[in-house]
């Protein structure tokens, strides 16, 4: 019970906390108190091998407190370790008796459990001085393995000599057991506070470096030194490297040369001391740095010591004046363009280290410990080592500064084509102009294609747009194809005016480039734009220009379309005339339509596929419409089928007599008027009679009258053709069997036959309906059945509120009838459709509520209800759909059905 108790009171602790230090104290002073010893501790290892007492509980101060000491590796002999890891074995030694006993007894080789007893044997007398030395007659020690790793020990010390009983040593192995819990916790818990810090780290500092319209960088230097606990840093960037004539920017190695004024600096913090005599005046100008990152790699160069690296020799002179001793160089970059440094600073330390006594680790093996009084172990001008998670943090604040410099860079850009504004005048103005009218007719270009999710209009509003604005001889589209080949798709082309399109390139050409095809995609997979000024200087093979002449091209910028990750295609725009030098910015321009169209496309796609899904929910839709049955369920509704159905059937005969016969009636009338132009066109001067009697019919009239009135009689037939069939369809029977349908479309069609009794009357003032549906799904049931239950429920509604504003003159509020639908759950958590009818009429008193559902049981005056309408809907609610079927009713309130079914039948 006590081994039970104690398992159950740590796994209690460990569950809901995530804070190792408060779990392994409770862990040792539970253990303790069971097994009664003088005291329990937890022991754990370091990476060096040596160990620290993380956590401990004593009894009355009978031994002294190792809380807090660190042990050296020399303490637990490496053989003992590993018999720690593979075998789990416990260790019991008991000092008087000079024994140390071991389980369990494992094969080394298999692993396999041996003997569960303990076997002792006997105790090395260093051991023995070892532990008398701590004060120490009883121990008991378990190993605790994190992830097949020997993490730590927990230790059971007692001043006195005692026998270990087996449930002490299942005692401590199901601690050891459970603790390994709690260690992986509390490292989840860590990372994820880590995680957390990072990210404030970075959001801060990308807060700082993007908030202001104009780019400042102290403040975020300055955050990112405090952010490392360093005691200084440098930024150093290269500034107004703008090339007019190459349209590109100077290389950072080439601002760095000294003379050179193309950078700029900023530091923070304690800096290194530069020599007079040294020929670099910058930190940043030694050739270091340039050499370390000559091949492009450019990763976080962590200097731990920069005494310790031989690289770092001639820029140890600067930092020997100062107590730097840890750099931590961050290269910036920008699409592999080196834009900047950035650099940290730490100082050296002191370290301090409590040891459990002094100890010569040359003579370990020889000598036993003979004392652990405490001993402070101090190193000086110690470095600070630099660590993955500061290494990674580093990476990603270097990505928030080379952004905001590579803006800064553009900023600059444009400062330096203002300050050579008043030089070159006209040929800066219209440079300006163009790429400002570029910039917009990217958001142009943007604006049209998101104005459509067709493929094919994005495609023509994208090549005529770009052939447009960029007066090139020919835009098109090229798709690969699963191979890597492809072909220029559809009529999706454009082509300037003033160029004769007479190649051989056109719609639907096949292209498979064997380079694209080698090569899955080429550089285009890196999402590079690639721009060519003139085929002949650019060193391609006899075979590639052989290739590009045929379709007479002289110049070309291809720029990759990715939909998500994959390369879906390129967007090729082409000089037919002459070569051609491109522009930064149209280059830029084009490569910026191809990622947009590249969005695009992936919307359309998305949309054909919405559309093909709305087509199949539409499809599904009609067809349970189409299989809903009729509303007629009891006699009376039969009854009522077979009149409509009579009438309709005794209207349809005179109907179709009328009709038939007015085929003939208009054949004579147009006979009998052709014979009338016939007379008038041989007499054409009848005799006075004639004429007096043509003025008295009005004669011209009754001839133009006649065809239309003619024509409106058939209108009027096929109305009432219509309306009969309409009758006959009404009265045909319900068919009773179960199906999914739309409860909204079931209640719309009640309302819709109930119309007529909502609008205004001479009586009465109209009713208001106040629809407040849910989103439901379709409901399983009958549906002729349940539209009857909402058909006598609305009704009821209707005459309490009629009856309401009868007696009730004098009340002026408007009558209302409010129906909600909402998703529930019935027992047994089977979900559930809820519709709630109610009404702001008359209500009832609890006498007639009580009595609602009876049969025969009716509130209206006599002659105007049968009592049958509630008690039918109560049946086909609670017993054909097996739901519930209630009301709520206050006087003077009014009253509220509730009708709830399951949205599956369940059989």
């Amino acid at each position: 019970m006590e081994k039970e108790n104690l398992l159950r009171r740590i796994t209690n602790r460990i569950r809901p906390s995530l804070e190792l230090e408060d779990i392994i104290t409770v862990v040792s002073a539970e253990v303790r108190s069971l097994l009664g010893t003088d005291r329990v501790m937890i022991y754990k290892f370091h990476a060096d091998g040596s160990g620290e007492v993380i956590a401990e509980s004593i009894y009355e101060n009978r031994l002294p407190s190792l809380l807090g000491l660190n042990f050296p590796a020399d303490d637990i002999p490496l053989h003992a370790r590993e018999m720690f890891i593979k075998s789990r074995v416990r260790s019991v030694v008991n000092v008087d008796s000079r024994e140390i006993g071991q389980c369990p007894q494992r094969d080394l080789e298999t692993g396999e459990i041996i003997s569960e007893e303990i076997i002792y044997r006997t105790l090395d007398p260093c051991h023995v001085e070892y532990l008398t030395a701590l004060g120490v007659k009883s121990s008991v020690v378990a190993p605790i393995i994190y992830q097949d790793e020997l993490w730590g020990l927990l230790v059971s010390h007692h001043s006195q000599a005692r026998d270990v009983a087996e449930s002490e040593l299942e005692v401590m192995q199901m601690v050891v057991e459970q603790l390994p819990i709690a260690i992986a916790q509390n490292h989840l818990l860590t990372q994820a506070r880590a995680k957390a810090e990072q990210e404030t780290i970075i959001n801060s500092i990308g807060t700082l470096l993007h908030s202001l319209p104009t780019i400042v960088l102290q403040p975020p230097l300055e955050a990112t030194v405090a952010a490392f606990k360093g005691v200084g840093g440098r930024l150093c960037i290269r500034q107004s490297t703008f090339d007019f004539e190459n349209s590109s920017f100077r290389s950072l190695s080439e601002c760095l040369i000294p003379g050179r004024d193309c950078f700029e600096l900023y530091t923070c913090g304690q800096q290194p001391e530069i020599p007079a005599q040294s020929k670099y005046p910058l930190l940043e100008q030694y050739s270091v740095w340039q050499e370390h990152y000559k091949f492009g790699e450019y990763e976080v160069w962590a200097i731990s010591d920069i005494y310790e690296n031989p690289n770092l020799r001639n820029v140890q002179v600067a930092f020997k004046p100062t107590k730097i001793r840890s750099i931590l160089m961050i290269p910036l970059h920008y699409r592999q363009q080196l834009v900047g440094y950035l650099s940290i600073f730490r100082n050296e330390l002191d370290t301090e280290t409590l040891w459990a006594g002094q100890f010569d680790p040359d003579h370990r093996q020889i000598y036993p410990r003979l004392s652990f009084e405490i001993w402070r172990e101090t190193k000086k001008a110690q470095p600070q080592k630099w660590t993955n998670e500061e290494i990674n943090l580093a990476k990603e604040i270097s990505k928030h500064f080379a952004s905001a410099i590579q803006q800064y860079e553009l900023y600059q850009q444009v400062q330096a084509f203002n300050e050579n504004l008043e030089k070159q005048v006209q040929k800066r103005t219209l440079e300006m102009q163009r790429t400002a009218e570029q910039q917009q007719a990217v958001f142009g270009v943007i604006n049209k294609i998101r104005e459509s999710l067709e493929i094919e209009t994005i495609f023509q509003t994208t090549t005529k747009e770009v052939c447009q604005l960029i007066k090139a001889d020919r835009v098109s589209v090229y798709k690969f194809s699963a191979d890597w080949g492809g072909q220029f798709v559809g009529d999706f082309e454009a082509a300037s005016p003033n160029w004769l399109n007479d190649t051989k390139l056109g719609i639907n050409t096949i292209w498979n480039d064997t380079y694209l095809q080698e090569t899955k995609g080429g550089r285009y997979q890196n999402n590079e734009t690639f721009a060519v000024d003139d085929i002949y200087k650019m060193g391609f093979a006899p075979c590639h220009v052989d290739n590009l002449e045929q379709f007479q091209i002289l110049a070309f910028v291809l720029a990759p379309i990715f939909v998500g990750k994959k390369l879906w295609g390129l967007l090729c725009t082409y000089q037919h005339s002459s070569s051609r030098k491109w522009q930064y910015t149209e280059v830029s321009f084009i490569s910026q339509i191809a990622s947009q169209l590249g969005v695009a496309i992936q919307q359309a796609e998305l949309l054909v596929k919405t559309k093909q899904q709305a087509e199949q929910l539409t499809q599904t839709l009609h067809e349970l419409q189409s299989t809903q049955t009729q509303l007629i369920q009891t006699e009376k509704m039969s009854s009522l089928g077979q009149l409509v159905a009579g009438v309709a059937h005794e209207i349809n005969n005179p109907v179709n007599f009328i009709s038939g016969n007015l085929v003939h009636i208009n054949e004579y009338a147009e006979d009998l008027l052709s014979m009338l132009h016939l007379y008038q066109q041989e007499c054409p001067e009848p005799s006075l009679e004639i004429v007096e009697r043509a003025e008295e019919l009005d004669l011209e009239f009754l001839i133009e009258d006649l065809p239309k009135s003619l024509s409106s009689m058939q209108i009027g037939v096929d109305r009432i053709r219509q309306i009969v069939l309409s009758l006959r369809n009404f009265s045909r029977l319900d068919e009773s069997e179960m199906k999914e349908v739309n409860i909204h479309d079931g209640i719309d069609s009640t309302l819709l036959i109930l119309q007529h009794r909502l609008k205004a009357r001479p009586e009465s003032p109209n009713i208001q309906i106040i629809k407040e549906y849910g989103n439901l799904p379709l409901v399983e049931c009958y549906p002729g059945q349940l539209n009857q239950v909402f058909m006598n429920v609305l009704s009821n509604a209707i005459d309490a509120l009629e009856n309401y504003k009868t007696f009730k003159s004098e009340n002026t509020q408007l009558g209302k009838i409010t129906i909600c639908t909402s998703i529930g759950e019935m027992n047994e958590n089977v979900q559930s459709a809820v519709i709630r009818i109610s009404d702001n009429g008359p209500g009832m008193p609890k006498a007639q509520k009580a009595r609602i559902f009876d049969p025969f049981f009716t509130t209206k005056p006599v002659g105007k209800g049968t009592g049958l309408g509630l008690s039918i809907s109560y049946q086909i609610v609670v017993e054909k759909h097996g739901g519930v079927f209630k009301c709520d009713s206050q006087p003077n309130v009014g009253t509220e059905f509730w009708i709830e079914i399951p949205i599956f039948h369940i059989t």
